[in-house]
């Protein structure tokens, strides 16, 4: 075989190996519906859902702030409209400033009794989603 044909196979076997940088950055992405609504479907679908019924009773969002659809999730509810996320900001992102505060918090999301508090390491995923841009992949959920 000859150096030339040699190398060219060389430089295609490795390339096999070798993903692109898009790939391998691609790779490191938060996935919304992996990692990001597990933890909303754990502390704040109770309160933030759809207007349903309920033994009875009809319960309605908390605050008209529903989480259950990406398009819920981006318009945010009655107190700061359109800054519930503001994709590449979680600091200025109500649903990353409320699971921060801490529990005595008025504001504190989930309030005291309501769930359980959202672990420092799953604010930081969602801040990290965020600041990708809060891609919500393919997941629509409930119009």
């Amino acid at each position: 075989m000859n150096t030339t044909v040699t190398r060219s196979l060389a430089a295609l076997a490795l390339g096999l190996f070798v993903t692109s940088p898009s790939q391998a950055q691609d790779a490191g992405k938060v996935d919304f519906e992996k990692q990001i609504l597990p933890i909303l479907k754990e502390s704040c679908f109770k309160c933030h859902e759809k207007e349903h019924e309920e033994n009875g009773k009809v319960k309605k969002p908390k605050g008209g702030l529903r989480l259950d659809g990406a398009a819920a999730i981006i318009k945010g509810g009655k107190e700061y409209p359109d800054e519930n996320v503001v994709a590449g900001k979680p600091d200025a992102s109500w649903l990353v400033k409320t699971m921060a505060l801490p529990e005595s918090d008025d504001l504190a999301m989930p309030p005291e009794g309501k769930g359980d508090r959202i672990t420092p390491a799953n604010i930081d995923l969602i801040k990290k989603w965020i600041t990708e841009g809060a891609n919500f992949g393919a997941w629509k959920g409930v119009e």
